[in-house]
This record gives structure tokens, C-alpha cells and sequence, in this order.
């Protein structure tokens, strides 16, 4: 980003696609350093994308679920050894989960890429739509995104009082 944003500046456009996760948003048991990089990711991008604004350019953060690539193949991902204490927890489910997803994801890889083009581009199934900072895709991406607002709207209602409660007295 450091690299591309003098000349976006100069020109005032341009369009930083940030590839995130849905991990991002909602973090799933075992992969904490994985989502803390992509929770990095979104984070940064959401304060960048207000500060460049005002040069016309934009930042997408792609927000994608489980698609069909090789993220989870056993050449690209490396489980360590599950501890005795993990057997039979939701640890231990999660990380059978993922590995018998290999190859059975839903997202279809080509058709992500075309979705990310035309939101860029403004064309095709984005034709005529605002500009958004985020792009879940996939319908596994969206369920969890959602999942995610909800959980996040019934914390701040179920503790608003407790928030509000913070300022300083008037006299």
C-alpha cells in the first residue's frame, strides 16, 4: 500500500484491493494467529480507506469463506500435533472439520475473482451499486459475517447501560 498510494495520490484514483478472511471478522478456534493477521489486515484498511478518501481512492477489503483452492491442502497447511488435553473439544473437532473440508469447499475460486473484478470495476453484478469497504463472499463467508454483526449488536444492547454509565457527572 505504502508503495502504490503516492501515485494514486497523484492521479486522485485508484482501488487497493486488501484479500482478508472471513477470519477477519469472526475468528475461529485454532487459527488465532491467522485471524490476528487478518483482524490487522481489516483494521489498517478501514483507517486507511477514510484517511484517502478525500484523493478518490478507495480500499476493498475481500472478505471470502471457505472456497476450493489449496489453502487447506497438506501442502500448505501444517497442523501441529493435537495436545492430549485438546481430544474430544470443539479444538479437536474444528481441526477435523478442516481437514476433511480440503477440496470440498463451496466458494468457487473463478467466480470469486470475477465478483472482485466487477465490484472494482463497478460492472456487472456491482453495476450501479455503492461503493462498500467490505466484500464478504461466498454464502459460508456471509452466514458468519452476519453471525458475527448479530453477536456484536446483542452485546452493545445487553451492556448499554453498563457503557453509558462511564461519563463524568454534570453539576
Amino acid at each position: 500500500m505504502q508503495a502504490v498510494l503516492p501515485g494514486m495520490r497523484d492521479r486522485k484514483s485508484g482501488t487497493i484491493v486488501n484479500i482478508s478472511s472471513i477470519s477477519g471478522l469472526r475468528a475461529l478456534p485454532c487459527g488465532s494467529i491467522y485471524a490476528a493477521s487478518k483482524h490487522a489486515l481489516e483494521g489498517t484498511s478501514e483507517s486507511l480507506a477514510q484517511e484517502i478518501a478525500p484523493f478518490n481512492i478507495r480500499i476493498l477489503i475481500v472478505e471470502p469463506g471457505a472456497f476450493c483452492t489449496n489453502f487447506l491442502g497438506q501442502d500448505a497447511t501444517w497442523y501441529q500435533p493435537l495436545r492430549n488435553e485438546y481430544r474430544g473439544t470443539l479444538v479437536d473437532s474444528v481441526l477435523d472439520r478442516l481437514r476433511r473440508s480440503d477440496g470440498k469447499q463451496q466458494g468457487d475460486p473463478e467466480k470469486g475473482a470475477e465478483r472482485i473484478y466487477e465490484v472494482v470495476m463497478g460492472e456487472g453484478m456491482a453495476k450501479g451499486r455503492p461503493e462498500y469497504l467490505r466484500l464478504p463472499l461466498g454464502a459460508e463467508g456471509l452466514k458468519n459475517a452476519r453471525a458475527k454483526a448479530n453477536q456484536l449488536m446483542e452485546t452493545f444492547d445487553a451492556l448499554e447501560d453498563i457503557a453509558l454509565s462511564t461519563s463524568f457527572e454534570e453539576d
